[in-house]
């Protein structure tokens, strides 16, 4: 049975870091009278060519209401695939037409089997007038999205079952990118004459080609999804990242492949519009087979219960599949799930029932809940799996602690994580205080990385907090977990944070049995933030020379840096300025424009071209850790004492706190155009600036401490470096408290799939 369940939000929230309309040029918007005076006759037009021909065309149908005068439209195109498509630049409808047809080149050359194509093609400009005697315009619009593939006959794809039946192939496909969850019981078809199939019904109804290989590896053409995003005015599509970025050496870092021994496919996906991407990551597809008869038992442990005449003892619970026609279980002393010959050994002396075990070994044939009497102590639950002709199958196992007086649970007494500024030797905008005092604890794992970050790998790795703590998360030292435990308990610090940042940290307990206990807190370090921009300053408090000092990262590098250069802010006029020296690169200098914002008493500086650098095109781009912004956002720059702080201004919309000069191939900046670089591969974060005439304020700065070298180290998640912070050595005694705790939660289990409504667009 199909079990499936689709979700479409109401309105996905999206924010555009790649592009803004402003860059774009000038389209005519739909249903204006600009798109009406001269139009496309239709929306978008598919076309699908024979597999022999290599050059083919598309007809686009251009029209106007009135037919006096040769009239002339000019074309441009927008699309990740202008180099298949070939467009006239302008086209003249002649004298006494209302319309002409235009014919647009495609290169099938450069298709792939399976592959759709598309472009998207705009009227840039027209003249003045479309001519008069105008004719009643029924339907138009301002452009057209042109989609290309090869032709391709499609039959019902079957298998064959164990007793020989012959029956169609269905699949199950395990969303992890624009959607989330599964869908199972989709139609397989596979195309005539090639090793491509697709799916029925996936996504938003639509189907889904894959390409499968002799090699076992596979290919995923760029196809719609069947979503039309209305933030950007196009489908929504998907391809794996070889066939999107055009280079194949993609899939060694994300692979595609067909593993035949569990009819699973692995397909690294992104989905994406032509201004960024989504969302990107794994995505598994499943073609079912005969159904698995394995007997299998779970074991849960249900806690110590005290039954109503006051006696305590753990409490089992054991669930057999319908395959499981009886099964033995014990209680055996000690742990044995990570042994695999004590298992065998345990396995044997329960089939020839001579197991010598903590408790009775008892023959169960249902599900049973009981309480077990065993001493306190470590043990593990066992069961024997027998089928329906009895014969001993696996062993199953699940540890436990019996802890009939809570001697061994372990506690926390103290966990506190908070910001101060009442210790003189840390700088509050740099420092976050870490108090904690437990019991019972032999090992723990401590995770601490800025909280969207963490978010972000929760996300990318499908775990829990939790999950990712005991994977990712730095051994603390023994001498450390003493401190712990003593009376006084530890008092540390991690001292080389980001200023204004939230910060989780989340720690997994385990005690000498291996139960497992998880916590986590958030904190905020100190921060310079707009919102506290002194509001007497006027204009001319901005204008003039300043010393500046910025934390400074460099791609690839080990860690951040103080630098230090100078700024020239001069006014063009009443309300504008020009800002010179935002670089520390003698062979880079450039000049960006600013305003003065009358109301809130502070310069906004926004996204814009910055020259060029060895031949490339360099703008102006925000920051926030984790995206690039070079079409929306904007810095503040405001006082804070006799101090000008760079911060992220109250029309950003996230929380951009450093610039960078990312650099383009072309003036005009896309994420097709992005190189992937930028100016000194660096990063100016949390600049601030002194005027010149004036000495650095010790009341505001003498608080900020040089970033000096971090302590951290790096986690890889596909192809971004995150930062995972380490704790000082140090122990102090820090006063003031100042807490926010999250709570864990548990991500449930899919059921059918659900479309993601917290996708950014980013860029590559």
């Amino acid at each position: 049975m199909k079990n499936i369940s689709k979700y479409l939000g109401a309105g996905l929230l999206l924010l555009a870091t790649a592009c803004s309309q402003t860059q774009e040029g000038t389209y005519y918007t739909p249903n204006k009278d600009d798109a009406k005076a001269i139009h496309f006759i239709q929306s978008s037009i598919e076309k699908e060519f024979a597999q022999d021909v290599r050059d083919g065309v598309i007809d686009v149908e251009i029209a106007r209401p009135g037919d006096k005068g040769a009239y002339t439209v000019y074309l441009t195109t927008k699309g990740v695939n202008d180099d298949i498509f070939t467009i006239p630049t302008e086209v003249t409808i002649p004298d006494g037409k209302h319309a002409v047809t235009i014919q647009v080149g495609v290169n099938l050359s450069k298709f792939v089997m399976g592959s759709s194509y598309k472009t998207t093609l705009y009227i840039s400009d027209r003249e003045a007038l479309p001519g008069n005697n105008s004719a009643q315009v029924a339907q138009y619009s301002d452009k057209v999205t042109l989609s290309a593939s090869f032709e391709l006959e499609w039959e019902t794809f079957y298998r064959t079952t164990e007793s020989g039946e012959t029956i169609p192939q269905l699949a199950t496909y395990h969303y992890n990118g624009y959607y989330t969850g599964r869908d199972s019981g989709l139609e397989v078809e596979k195309a005539v004459g090639a090793n491509i199939y697709r799916l029925k019904d996936w996504a938003s109804g639509v189907t889904f080609k894959f390409i499968v290989h002799d090699d076992d590896t596979c290919t995923v053409p760029a196809q719609s999804i069947g979503y039309y995003n209305s933030n950007y005015n196009e489908y929504v599509y998907v391809a794996d990242m070889a066939v999107y970025t055009g280079n194949d050496a993609a899939y060694s870092s994300y692979p595609c492949t067909f593993d035949k021994n569990t009819n699973t496919y692995s397909f690294y996906l992104i989905y994406y519009v032509s201004s960024g991407y989504f969302a990107q990551g794994k995505e598994t597809l499943v073609f079912d087979s005969d159904l698995d008869t394995t007997p299998v038992v779970n074991i849960e442990f249900k806690g110590v219960e005290t039954t109503s005449t006051g006696f305590k003892a753990p409490k089992l619970y054991f669930s057999p599949n319908s395959y499981t026609k009886f099964y033995k279980a014990a209680v055996i002393a000690g742990d044995i799930t990570n042994n695999s010959t004590r298992q065998e050994q345990v396995r044997q002396l329960l089939i020839d029932d001579k197991l010598e075990a903590v408790t009775p070994v008892v023959k169960l044939y249902d599900t049973d809940e009981s309480v077990w009497s065993v001493p306190k102590g470590n043990y593990t639950a066992v069961a024997l799996a027998y089928d329906s002709v009895e014969n001993p199958c696996k062993l199953y196992t699940q540890r436990f602690t019996c802890d009939l007086t809570g001697e061994y649970d372990i506690k926390v007494d103290e966990f506190e994580w908070y910001s101060s500024d009442n210790n003189p030797n840390y700088s509050p905008y740099t420092t976050l205080y870490w108090d904690m005092k437990v019991r019972n604890i032999v090992s723990m794992k401590y995770l601490c990385m800025a909280t969207p970050i963490m978010e972000y790998l929760c996300e990318y790795y499908g775990q829990t907090l939790e999950e990712l703590t005991m994977e990712m998360g730095r051994e603390m030292p023994e001498e450390t977990i003493e401190q712990m435990l003593s009376d006084e308990g530890r008092k540390g610090v991690f001292n080389t944070l980001d200023e204004g940042t939230d910060y989780t940290l989340a720690l997994v307990m385990a005690n000498s049995f291996g139960d497992t206990k998880f916590v986590s807190k958030a904190a905020t370090t100190f921060g310079h933030f707009s919102k506290d921009f002194d509001q007497t300053k006027n204009f001319e408090d901005f204008i003039g020379a300043f010393n500046a000092t910025a934390t400074v990262s460099v791609s690839g590098g080990s860690g951040k840096t103080t630098a230090k250069y100078r700024i020239d802010i001069t006014r063009v006029n009443d309300s504008e300025v020009i800002i010179n020296g935002t670089s520390d690169m003698r062979d880079f200098t450039p000049e960006l424009g600013a305003y003065y914002d009358k109301q809130k008493h502070m310069l906004i500086v926004e996204p814009q071209s910055a020259g060029t650098y060895n031949g490339n095109y360099a703008m102006f781009t925000l920051t926030d850790g984790m995206s690039y912004y070079w079409g929306s956002g904007s810095l503040a720059i405001g006082y804070i004492g006799d101090t000008l702080y760079w911060s992220a201004s109250p029309y950003a919309g996230s929380n951009v706190y450093g610039y960078l000069f990312a650099l383009f191939s072309s003036p005009v900046a896309t994420s097709s155009s992005y190189l992937r670089e930028y100016v000194g591969s660096k990063t100016y974060s949390f600049v601030s600036m002194t005027p010149l005439k004036m000495a650095p304020a010790a009341t505001v700065s003498a608080k900020v401490a040089a970033p000096g070298q971090a302590n951290f180290a790096t986690i890889q998640a596909g192809d971004k470096t995150l930062r995972l912070e380490l704790m000082s050595s140090d122990v102090i005694t820090p006063a003031a408290k100042a807490v926010r705790e999250t709570t864990p939660t548990r991500t449930p289990a899919a059921e059918g799939k659900r479309m993601r409504t917290d996708l950014v667009l980013r860029t590559l």
